[in-house]
């Protein structure tokens, strides 16, 4: 029975590196191609990661973990009010759940595949798949649940 791995980008060339689960933290990891190390914080960093319409299939549907993606925009005053409780969940949840954002006025086009028709709108996936879904600016408490529903 092979091991559960997952696909890591390499932040130094973009290479993409096959990592054992059992090696998600050990701080060991290197890029096959390059020889740089692939930091833990890459794969469930403590602050929300900033992606883009290229990058959100490699970070969220190729991400074999959870991960809560934030379609925001910087002129929505929600958005900007629910920010601090997203870097508090991401510290909370490091190592647990990959936080990322998405802004809406320079990236639009994954957004509007996936049918997101305000802001802010999160996405919660697990293994690639879309489990849930908020739309609006909702509790701390609210987003924990959901969190929560993640893991399970």
């Amino acid at each position: 029975m092979a091991a559960e791995s997952i696909i890591v980008s390499c932040p130094h060339c973009g290479a993409k590196n096959r990592l054992p689960a059992n090696r998600w933290g050990d701080g060991r990891a290197v890029c096959g191609r390059c020889k740089s190390p692939l930091p833990p914080s890459r794969l469930y960093p403590d602050r929300p990661v900033r992606i883009t319409d290229n990058t959100f299939a490699g970070e969220v549907l190729g991400f074999e973990g959870p991960v809560l993606v934030e379609f925001f925009s910087p002129r929505c005053g929600h958005c900007q009010r629910l920010a601090p409780v997203l870097y508090d969940l991401a510290s909370a949840y490091a190592g647990k759940v990959k936080f990322v954002t998405l802004d809406i006025d320079q990236d639009h086009m994954i957004a509007s595949q996936q049918g997101v028709n305000g802001t802010p709108t999160l996405f919660f996936y697990n293994r690639g798949r879309l489990v849930d879904r908020v739309v609006g600016a909702v509790p701390r408490e609210e987003l924990v649940r959901h969190l929560e529903g993640l893991k399970g």
